[in-house]
Order: C-alpha cells, then structure tokens, then sequence
C-alpha cells in the first residue's frame, strides 16, 4: 500500500512539474517570437541635435529634430540670394539622408516639372547649406544600432521683383 501511494505522489508531481515547464516554455517562445518581430519603417531613437537631447518622449525628438534642421537650413537661405527673371512661387522637395555616422547630406532634389533650369543656383546653395549644418549630430537608433533615416523637406521658393 505504502508503495503505491509513492509511486502517485511520483506520478503526480512528474504530470505537474512537465505542465509548469510547457507553460514556462510557450511563454518564453511566445515572447521571443514577439522580441524578432522588427518595425523597419521606424526606429527606436530619433537623430539628435544636441539641442534636442532634453526631449522626453521620441515623438518630441523627432519634432524637435524637424523644427531644427528646417531653422538652420531657413537661417543658411535667408543670407543668400537668387536671381530670376521670372516670378515663381512653388515648393520643392529635397530628401535629405543622416547616415549611420550622423552625417547629413542630401539624395535627392524633386523639382515641379513646371520650374525649369531659371533657378540653377538653387541646387548648390541647397548643397552648401547643407554643408555648413553640423557636421556629427547622433544618428537614428533602432535596437540601439546606429541606422540611416531618411527626411524629405518641402523647399517653399518664392520670387520677389
């Protein structure tokens, strides 16, 4: 008798003990399975300006990071100066890349088909504001490795006679 009731206590505590480790086991593939699951189309931590390092939430970092750059690109434009014959009001996009390193240079130029090559200058002046931004700010972060993000700014141009 006293050896049947030991060999149920073995039998029950096997049973039970193998459930706990199923269930232990599920719930660390399930959380692995959701850990490997990878947003491409964001990332973790925005670019930085060092002016922008007191934000508190990414979504403030990524505002602030904007608002930055369109303000030191705005204050390189307002210093120069274009000359047209033709009055022209349209908005350009330029796409500018930060490379892994925090680098910022521009990939592309998107012109309206309608403004022809009357602005010529206005490629170089975007190139060399550009240029004259910081030269290392701290790169975007996505499971805390440096990636390249991308940003397209609309370009306002306006003429005056």
């Amino acid at each position: 008798m006293f050896s049947r009731l030991v060999a149920l206590i073995i039998f029950l505590l096997l049973t039970i003990s193998c459930d706990f480790r199923t269930r232990k086991q599920t719930t660390l593939l399930k959380e692995m399975a959701a850990d490997t699951i990878v947003n491409y189309s964001a990332v973790d931590v925005y670019p930085l300006f060092l002016d922008c390092n007191n934000c508190d939430t990414s979504e403030k970092q990524n505002l602030c990071f904007e608002m930055e750059l369109a303000r030191r690109l705005q204050r390189a434009f307002e210093e120069q100066s274009i000359g047209s014959t033709q009055i022209q009001a349209d908005t350009i996009k330029v796409d500018i890349l930060v490379d892994t390193e925090g680098m910022i240079s521009i990939a592309e130029i998107h012109r309206p088909r309608g403004m022809g090559s009357e602005l010529v200058e206005l490629d170089s002046l975007l190139y060399r504001s550009v240029a004259a931004l910081p030269s290392v700010i701290q790169p975007a972060l996505k499971r805390g490795i440096p990636v390249s993000s991308m940003y397209q700014l609309p370009v306002i141009v306006s003429t005056t006679d």
